[in-house]
Order: C-alpha cells, then structure tokens, then sequence
C-alpha cells in the first residue's frame, strides 16, 4: 500500500456515506413524522386550535429539515476531511 492513511480514508467515507444514508433512510422519515404527529397533537391541546397546530406542525417539518440538511452536510464534511488526510493537503 503506498499511502498509510488509505485506510483511514476509506473508513471515513464509508462511515459519512453511512450517516448520510442513515439521516434520510425512509425509517427516520417516518420516526421524525410520528413524533411531529404526536407533538402537534400535543400542541393542539395546550394552546388549542388548528392555528396553533398548523404553526408547530411548520416548526416541526423545519426543525426535520434542518437536522437533514446538518446530517447531509456533517457526512460531506467527513469525506473532505478524510480527502485531505488521505493527500496530506492542508487549507
């Protein structure tokens, strides 16, 4: 093997690809939804109203993008970094 660090490059990419994969799986979709489901129900009760529900029911879907978006950009992150560990550049 010419280049030490192809190992640890290749466990980083395979581990970003991983938790990118994991972030948008259809199984953590479908978690993110019941529990939005579920914390609008609760909001519905407390403040009452479809008004309230609607606004949490946004809150909610924008809190779940953005955690999709975090756990997109993290894995990207993970691959430059191991990228640049594998060619020994520095920024």
């Amino acid at each position: 093997m010419d280049n030490v660090t192809q190992p640890l490059f290749n466990l980083t990419t395979a581990n970003a690809e991983l938790l990118a994969q994991f972030a948008t799986s259809p199984e953590i979709v479908e978690l993110a939804n019941a529990n939005a489901q579920k914390y609008l129900e609760l909001a519905q009760k407390t403040f009452g109203g479809p008004a309230a529900g609607e606004a949490y029911a946004e809150l909610v879907r924008c809190l779940t993008e953005n955690y999709s978006t975090f756990a997109r950009e993290h894995a990207q992150s993970l691959m430059g970094i191991a990228a640049e560990g594998a060619t020994g550049e520095r920024s």
